[in-house]
C-alpha cells in the first residue's frame, strides 16, 4: 500500500481521475529519419522512419497511440514504414513549410491530409494547397488490420477560396470547433484569414469564412510566412489565439523587411477573427512559433527564443523575456508543442530535440535545454509535426510527469506539482501566508525537518498516479489588449549590445562564480536547475555553488536594462 510520509500536520486528500485515451498525437516522424514516441512520461526515440522531410511533416496515430501513417507532403508511409497504397505522388513541395492532418468527422476511418505548395513558385496545378483522404479501412491486411490507402478520387484535390481561386500559401493549420465533430481549417492569404469548416457534412471547400487580418504586408507570392493556433482557451469572447508570422520577403530582393508576428483572437463558433485581442510583434525573424498549453505565452524562435506574455500585456506595456540565445545556432528553428504541453525545439542537423523548461509560468523560471531528447541515428532538418486537432482538448496549465522532485525553495505563489514517484521538500523549504501549493505524487510526499508552513498558507498533498494533463485556467481580460505593439527587433539589437558586457567566471566552477557586468548594475540573479526550479537567488556579484550537486544550471542575471541567461556547470 502506498503511504505518505509527512513530518508536519496538514490536510491529506486522496484522488484518482481517469483520463480517456487520446493517443492520436503519441508519435512524431520528422526530419531525416527522426521519430519520437510520447506515450510514456519519458519520450522515446524511434529508429524505424523511412522519411526525409525538409520542412512540412505530419503523423497520425489511433486513439490508443498506435502509429497509422506519416508524411512529408509528397509520400505517405504506413505503419509498416512502406509507401501507402496510392500514397505517392502527392503534390507538396519538399520545401513547403507546413501541412496539417485532420480526422474526418463524417467517417471515423478517414483522415484529411492538407498539403501546401512552395512560396517562390507561382500558383499552378502542381504548386497549390490541396488535400487527399486516407482511409484506414482499405489497403493490404497485416496482422488482421488494414494498412490504409489514399482514396483514388480524393487525391491532390485543390482548395479554393470564396471566388474559386487556388491558394499558393505555405501556411496552414487547424483547430477544433465549438461543438463535437467540428473543426476549422485555417489558411492566411493576401490580407485575409480563410476558415473552412470540417464537420459531419464534409469539408466546406470553396465556401470559407473570410476575416480581415489587418496585416501590415500582403501575404502573397514570394513572401514566406506560417500560422499557429493556441489550444482552446477558457474565455467567453474567443476560443483561440492565432499567430501569423511573416519572416522572409524574396519579392523585392530584401531578405527581411517587415518581419512581423500578428496575434489575433479567433472564435471557433463563427470561424471568424474578432476584435477582442490583437498584438503585433515586430521581430528580426520567427520561423514557426508556438503557444504554451494554456495560451498565456507565445514563444518566438530563431537564433534567440523570446517569451511574450499574452495574459498580462496591455496596450501601454507588452511583456517579453529572452530565454535563450545562441549566436552560432542555425536559423529557422521550429517550436512545436506536443500532446503533453511540452514545447520542443529543432536545430538544423542536430540529433537532439531541445525543450523549453517551465513554459506555463511566464517569468525568470523559464529556460531552454537544447539537448533534451537524443534522436539516435535520426536528426532534425527544419519542421516538426503539427498536432492533429481533437475535440475536447483540455485547457489550462500543464503539469508534466517527471519521476522525482526535490524542492529547496518555493518561487511560485500558486502551483500544483504532479510527480510520478516522490516529492521531497528539503530543509528550509518555507511556505508563507500567501502561498497556495498542492503536491501530488505517485508514491510519497516527504517534508524534511526544518520545513515550515506558516499561518495563512494553503497546502494540500495527494497520493495519486501522475496523469499528464491540465487544470483549467481562465484567460482573463481585465485590461486593454487590442492594438498592442512590441518592437522586439529594436529590443533585440539593444540587448545584444548589453549582453557583451556581462560575463561569468570560472565556468565550470566548484566554489564561487563571479559575475562581471561591466557598466551594468546587477539588480538580482537567480539560479535554476534543469527542471526550472529556483535553487538560489541574490544581488551580489558572486554566486556560491560549493554546496550544490555537480550538474548543469541556468543563471539568470537581471540588470536595470536587461535579463541575461547563462549556462552554468558545477563540477
Amino acid at each position: 500500500m502506498k503511504t505518505i510520509k509527512i513530518l508536519l500536520l496538514f490536510l491529506i486528500s486522496f484522488i484518482y481521475t481517469g483520463v480517456p485515451a487520446q493517443g492520436e498525437n503519441d508519435n512524431w516522424y520528422f526530419g531525416n529519419k527522426a521519430a519520437v514516441n510520447f506515450s510514456t512520461s519519458t519520450p522515446t526515440a524511434l529508429n524505424n522512419s523511412q522519411m526525409l522531410a525538409d520542412e512540412a511533416c505530419g503523423t497520425a496515430s489511433d486513439a490508443s497511440g498506435n502509429l497509422l501513417f506519416y508524411t512529408n507532403s509528397q509520400t505517405i508511409w504506413n505503419r509498416q514504414h512502406q509507401a501507402m497504397q496510392n500514397g505517392t505522388g502527392l503534390l507538396g513541395n519538399p520545401s513547403s513549410q507546413q501541412l496539417i492532418i485532420v480526422k474526418n468527422p463524417a467517417n471515423t476511418n478517414q483522415y484529411f491530409v492538407f498539403i501546401t505548395g512552395e512560396g517562390t513558385n507561382p500558383v499552378s496545378s502542381i504548386n497549390r494547397i490541396s488535400y487527399s483522404i486516407v482511409d484506414m479501412s482499405l489497403g493490404p491486411i497485416v496482422n488482421g488490420q488494414p494498412l490504409g490507402a489514399v482514396l483514388q478520387n480524393f487525391k491532390n484535390i485543390p482548395i479554393t477560396d470564396n471566388l474559386g481561386n487556388n491558394f499558393g500559401s505555405e501556411a496552414i493549420t487547424a483547430v477544433a470547433g465549438s461543438t463535437a465533430n467540428t473543426y476549422w481549417l485555417l489558411i492566411p492569404n493576401g490580407n485575409n484569414l480563410y476558415s473552412y469548416q470540417i464537420n459531419n457534412l464534409g469539408f466546406s471547400n470553396g465556401n470559407p469564412v473570410v476575416s480581415n487580418l489587418n496585416f501590415p504586408v500582403n501575404l502573397g507570392f514570394r513572401r514566406f510566412y506560417s500560422i499557429k493556433a493556441s489550444p482552446k482557451l477558457n474565455n467567453p469572447n474567443f476560443s483561440n489565439f492565432i499567430c501569423i508570422s511573416h519572416w522572409v520577403d524574396t519579392s523585392t530582393g530584401i531578405s527581411n523587411p517587415q518581419t512581423i508576428n500578428r496575434i489575433v483572437s479567433f472564435n471557433s463558433t463563427t470561424g471568424a477573427i474578432n476584435n477582442s485581442y490583437s498584438l503585433n510583434v515586430n521581430s528580426i525573424m520567427a520561423y514557426l512559433p508556438e503557444f504554451n498549453q494554456n495560451g498565456s505565452v507565445l514563444f518566438l524562435g530563431n537564433k534567440s527564443i523570446y517569451a511574450i506574455d499574452l495574459q498580462n500585456s496591455t496596450t501601454g506595456s507588452v511583456n517579453s523575456l529572452q530565454i535563450y540565445n545562441d549566436p552560432q545556432a542555425n536559423a529557422y528553428i521550429s517550436l512545436q508543442r506536443n500532446k503533453n504541453g511540452n514545447i520542443y525545439i529543432t536545430r538544423l542537423n542536430s540529433n537532439f530535440l531541445g525543450v523549453i523548461n517551465n513554459p506555463n509560468n511566464y517569468g525568470s523560471g523559464m529556460s531552454v535545454t537544447m539537448n533534451s531528447i537524443n534522436l539516435g541515428a535520426g536528426y532534425n532538418v527544419y519542421g516538426l509535426p503539427q498536432l492533429i486537432p481533437l475535440n475536447g482538448e483540455p485547457t489550462g496549465d500543464y503539469y508534466p510527469c517527471i519521476d522525482n522532485l526535490d524542492l529547496f525553495s518555493e518561487s511560485n505563489l500558486s502551483f500544483f506539482y504532479q510527480i510520478g514517484n516522490t516529492i521531497t521538500a528539503q530543509t528550509k523549504y518555507v511556505l508563507g501566508p500567501r502561498h497556495t501549493i498542492t503536491m501530488q505524487a505517485g508514491n510519497s510526499v516527504r517534508l524534511l525537518p526544518g520545513t515550515e508552513i506558516q499561518k495563512g498558507a494553503n497546502y494540500h498533498a495527494y497520493i495519486a498516479p501522475c496523469r499528464a494533463g491540465s487544470v483549467s485556467k481562465e484567460f482573463t481580460q481585465n485590461k486593454n489588449q487590442t492594438g498592442m505593439i512590441l518592437d522586439l527587433d529594436k529590443k533585440i539589437q539593444n540587448e545584444n549590445l548589453i549582453t557583451k558586457d556581462i560575463e561569468i567566471s570560472p565556468n565550470p566552477a566548484s566554489t564561487y562564480i563571479n559575475i562581471d557586468s561591466g557598466n551594468e548594475k546587477i539588480t538580482s540573479w537567480e539560479l535554476f536547475d534543469i527542471s526550472g526550479r529556483n535553487i538560489l537567488k541574490g544581488t551580489s556579484t558572486q554566486v556560491n555553488v560549493q554546496n550544490l550537486p555537480k550538474t548543469n544550471y541556468i543563471l539568470k542575471i537581471n540588470t536595470s536594462n536587461k535579463q541575461v541567461t547563462k549556462k552554468v556547470i558545477v563540477k
